[in-house]
Order: C-alpha cells, then sequence, then structure tokens
C-alpha cells in the first residue's frame, strides 16, 4: 500500500460532521521542443493499447499521463478507467492508451502487485522505496522519474508553532505527528535523530477532523500537493495556511511515483519504451506549462468514478503550482526531467537495507532503474 491510502477521500458534507465531532472532543514553464510524437510513431511497436496503472485517484499528480489521452475517448465509470487515442504534441501515436484508477478502487494494493496480477498492465507508479522492498517476489524497474521529490510532507500550524522551521524542530518542540501508519522514513528520521519515536502517532487519525480538532497542537503528515490547499480554502473550520518540510528536503531520498515495468519488459519492449518514455517526458513538460485541459479530464473522471474521492479545480490548479515551485516535478541536477541519480538510488537502497526488514542482499542500485530510454534533451525551460 502507498501513501495515497491515507489521502482525503470523504465527501465534503462528511468532512463538516467528522469535524464537529472532533471539535467538540514560478512563472510559466517552457520547453525547447524536444520529445514530441509524430503520427503512428507507436503503432507496431507498442502493445495496441497502452495500460497504465495508476497509485491513486485522478489528481493532477497524475497530468502527465493523463495529458496523453487524445479526442473520442471512452471513460469505464464501473471499472474506472478511461481509453482513447494515445497523442503526442496533438498527434495520434497510433495505439490506444488506458488509464486505471489506483486507491480503493484497486483495494489499495500497489501497483507491483497488480502489474504481476494482471500482465496487461505495461507500466504504473511505484514508490522506489517499496519497489526495492518488494523486488524478489515482484521485480520491476522504473524507466523514468516522473517525480524529481516526493511530495510527503509534515505540516503544522506556524500560528501555534511560530519558531518552527523544519521537521527537526518539531522533536524539539516536542510536537506529536500524526503519521498514520509505519513507514520507512520514520525509522530513518528516528535513526538520524530528525525524529523521536514518542512524538509518532501511528493510529488511523480520520483527515482532516483529528488535524482540526487538536486545534493546531499537533503536525500531521499529508501530501503537500494537496492538504495546504484544503486545510485553507475548503475546510472552513481551519482556513488558514499551514506549513510544511517535505521529507525529501528533510534527508529522504525517496523516488515517489517512478514510473516501473515488469523487469523482463525493459528487454522485451526495449523498442516501445525507447518511443514512448520521451513522449512522457514531453507530456510532463506541456502539461506543466498548460494544464488547463488535462486537468478539466481528470475532475471529469473523478465525478464519473463517484468513489468518494473528491476533487476540485481549485486543488488541481495548486498542485500542479506546488508541483513546480518546491520542485517535485522537473529537471534533475542537469537539464533533462525524468532521469534518475544512480547515487541517490544507492543511498535509498542503504537505507532500506539499514532500516528496515527487506530483504534486498545482493541487489544494486540499477536492478531498480534505468535512464535509457530517456531523451536528455528534453526538460523545463524558464
Amino acid at each position: 500500500m502507498t501513501w495515497g491510502s491515507s489521502r482525503i477521500r470523504l465527501a465534503a458534507g462528511a468532512l463538516v460532521v467528522a469535524l464537529i465531532g472532533v471539535a467538540c472532543g514560478g512563472g510559466e514553464e517552457q520547453t525547447d521542443g524536444g520529445g514530441q510524437g509524430a503520427t503512428g510513431v507507436l503503432a507496431g511497436v507498442c502493445p495496441e493499447t497502452v495500460v497504465f496503472q495508476l497509485d491513486w485517484e485522478p489528481e493532477a499528480e497524475h497530468g502527465m499521463i493523463y495529458g496523453m489521452v487524445g479526442d473520442g475517448y471512452e471513460i469505464d465509470a464501473d471499472a474506472k478507467l478511461v481509453r482513447g487515442p494515445l497523442v503526442a504534441g496533438g498527434e495520434d501515436t497510433g495505439v490506444d492508451i488506458e488509464i486505471r484508477a489506483g486507491g480503493a478502487p484497486v483495494g489499495f494494493q500497489p501497483v507491483q502487485a497488480l502489474m504481476y496480477q494482471d500482465t496487461d498492465i505495461f507500466l504504473g507508479f511505484a514508490r522506489l522505496s517499496e519497489a526495492m522492498a518488494s523486488y524478489k517476489d515482484l521485480p520491476v524497474r522504473a524507466v523514468e522519474a516522473t517525480f524529481e521529490k516526493s511530495p510527503f510532507a509534515i505540516y503544522w500550524d506556524p500560528e501555534t508553532y511560530p519558531n518552527v522551521e523544519t521537521i527537526a524542530d518539531l522533536k524539539e518542540e516536542g510536537v506529536t505527528v500524526l503519521l498514520g501508519r509505519p513507514d520507512v522514513f520514520q525509522d530513518y528520521f528516528v535513526a538520524e535523530g530528525i525524529m523521536d519515536r514518542s512524538q509518532m502517532d501511528l493510529s488511523d487519525a480520520p483527515k482532516p477532523a483529528a488535524f482540526v480538532g487538536a486545534g493546531g497542537e499537533v503536525a500531521e503528515a499529508g501530501f503537500a500537493t494537496a492538504e495546504p490547499y484544503l486545510y485553507q480554502f475548503e475546510v472552513p473550520e481551519w482556513g488558514r495556511p499551514v506549513k510544511l518540510q517535505l521529507i525529501h528536503d528533510a534527508g529522504f531520498p525517496e523516488y515517489f511515483q517512478a514510473l516501473v515495468a515488469r523487469v523482463d519488459d525493459i528487454t522485451n519492449q526495449a523498442d516501445c519504451l525507447e518511443r514512448l518514455v520521451p513522449i512522457i517526458q514531453q507530456t510532463t513538460v506541456d502539461y506543466l506549462a498548460n494544464p488547463g485541459e488535462t486537468n478539466e479530464l481528470i475532475l471529469e473522471l473523478v465525478e464519473a468514478y463517484n468513489t468518494g474521492w473528491v476533487y476540485t479545480e481549485g486543488a488541481a490548479d495548486f498542485a500542479v503550482k506546488e508541483m513546480v515551485r518546491l520542485g517535485i516535478v522537473g529537471n534533475g541536477d542537469d537539464d533533462t526531467i525524468g532521469e534518475f541519480d544512480e547515487a541517490r538510488v544507492a543511498e535509498l537502497l542503504q537505507i532500506i537495507d539499514e532500516v528496515s526488514d527487506a530483504d534486498v542482499a545482493g541487489l544494486n542500485p540499477t536492478d531498480f532503474f534505468t535512464n535509457e530510454f530517456i531523451d536528455e534533451s528534453i526538460g523545463v525551460r524558464s
């Protein structure tokens, strides 16, 4: 299960009821133009329908995938998927794309498990730390880092804690952090002295009721691209900003939402990946610059799927802006988007080995990723 399973998924009315109960207790980004598709470029090279399995329900964080859905798409509200022409730069690539929602519709199963249950799934989103932990049973390898940084963060009320600037400062203040469930980053933060075990509340406290009900006395873990907007603008019981630090910026080098394939497909579908991955890179850049049409599709899917997942236009717009502002989606250390840093993957693998029970003996950083399909000419340009 990914951290997506703890995301807010109650209807607005239910949120208000829960809250009452507890309370009583930068500029436009552009590309240099690389990676644009041509008509029919994937035909006869990729599967007739390229199936993507996402890690959560439709949201702006998946815009680089939904941005490849062309006109004439069809929505299967029962199966929670959308299918249509796969386009690149507005041109039909000659194959179809099918995008399946994750989260509740798949019982919160991790994507790598779903990929081995249904081999029609070609690519999917996975946390690299979880892919490492499950590699010996469910081997997948990432072909693109759709996120440069994990969007996962810890946030707090700056009015209650005006001197807190970082997660480590929360420890100094003795602030309880609502974490929801155990995770390897927590073990790492304890090992590094960033957090204490005594701070960690791992109960399944409802969001946003628990945070709001505590009146700012606790901190909480969530997504920098979601909860800050929700709490300020869509939860009137709170209605003010929170302050946060990304777990990445606190020292945990996670690659979140890495785009993975089954290991055998890295070789078997190499010709397809060589053409498809640059299209995804370019679609990411285009989406950051002009997210409007893709966000309309995302909101249409949320309404059609009707799972209880609540998502608004304002939340989608905020997510795109924060992905850019915080460097969650963007170029790596060079001018290329989607490329993995081997040293960073090695650091993450060492952390998994040292602070978790996962069996990663004999595995190397390059078992978990490849940059061979990345087009180095594609990146975000200011």
